[in-house]
């Protein structure tokens, strides 16, 4: 009798520590994916356009910064063409949606400012080079940055804003610099990880941002933990979490709780602000959307509903997104 009671004693052991080093293996991938997400090589769209820009009324210059974080951060410049050659056929629409709209543009190749464009989680710079191509074609420069623990960038971790926050003005400050044009104006944009770090990033007041738009953000990196805790740990949520905080302060060396994207925007006092999402996005829900809006506190605001948009199919719906954002920027521009 004693020996089977051992026996079954022995099997539960060894059932609850399979169970617990499986529930701690789950955690540290759960952990994994937010600091750590899988680096996607280039796509063979990345590879035609960098092949032929001018085909999409662009030029296209690669550089890097070397930033504070002590990393060299790969980044590129994209201007407009004065003559695009062929049609530039998604350049072309959106200028034809804001002429409709009744705004005037400047000939092809005009810059009226700079933006800086920040790429969605697991995501890398050339993800934006269709973006680049719309906003340059209404008038924009652009520079694509490859963030922390994505693309080319040879940090390991991402960090959603802790120390991607200073990133954007680096960037810009140098490239101003390095292909000497005028450092004003300037202004941000973002999708997802990069939408939340743009807002973040438009809240430092020594930067000088003329206006900041984003699509698809958070407004609390902890409330987007919670939910997917929610999907994939069940019952279990709450240890899951707090694992999960851990794992990423041992890791990454941040508080998820302190990454607050709406805290920034409630700072977002005189710049022009965009805040946009999709009403079907299941991954980040519409309410973060609402409530980053509702925390601007000046009246320079807007708001994108993107009806049938998902979280990754935002600039990919019948709506005019490009021609909304491309209006936002040059409406914002200072006199």
């Amino acid at each position: 009798m004693k020996r089977r009671r051992w026996r079954w004693l022995k099997v539960l052991g060894a059932v609850l520590l399979l169970t617990c080093a499986g529930f701690f293996g789950l955690v540290w991938y759960a952990s994994s994916k937010l600091i750590t997400p899988a680096r996607r090589p280039l796509q063979d769209y990345h590879v035609e356009f960098l092949a032929n820009p001018a085909a999409h009324g662009v030029r296209v210059e690669p550089f890097k910064v070397r930033t504070s974080d002590g990393f060299d951060t790969p980044c590129l410049l994209c201007e407009p063409l004065a003559t695009p050659v062929n049609t530039a056929a998604k350049g072309t629409k959106v200028r034809s949606e804001l002429q409709a709209q009744g705004l005037k543009l400047e000939p092809w190749g005009a810059i009226k400012a700079t933006l800086v464009l920040l790429h969605g989680h697991k995501g890398r710079k050339e993800d934006y080079l269709p973006v680049a191509e719309r906003l340059c074609a209404a008038g924009f420069r652009c520079i694509l940055v490859d963030l922390p623990g994505h693309g080319e960038h040879p940090a390991k971790f991402a960090t959603f804003g802790h120390g991607e926050a200073s990133l954007p003005s680096e960037v810009f400050q140098d490239a101003a610099t390095r292909f000497q044009f005028n450092p004003a104006p300037a202004g941000l944009f973002g999708i997802s990880q990069g939408g939340a770090i743009a807002i973040q990033a438009a809240a430092r007041p020594q930067d000088g941002w003329f206006a900041v738009a984003e699509l698809s953000g958070f407004a609390s990196l902890q409330d987007v933990i919670h939910d997917q805790a929610v999907n994939y740990f069940g019952p279990l949520r709450e240890p899951a979490e707090a694992m999960v905080y851990a794992l990423v302060k041992h890791r990454a060396g941040f508080e998820p709780s302190a990454i607050r994207p709406i805290d920034a925007a409630a700072r977002l006092t005189s710049i022009p602000v965009l805040i946009g999402h999709g009403d079907a996005d299941a991954f980040i829900q519409p309410h973060h959307a609402q409530a980053l809006f509702q925390a601007v506190p000046n009246a320079r605001k807007q708001f994108l509903n993107v009806p049938g948009a998902g979280h990754n199919n935002i600039l990919v719906t019948p709506a005019q997104v490009y021609a909304t954002l491309g209006r936002f920027f040059l409406e914002a521009l200072p006199p």
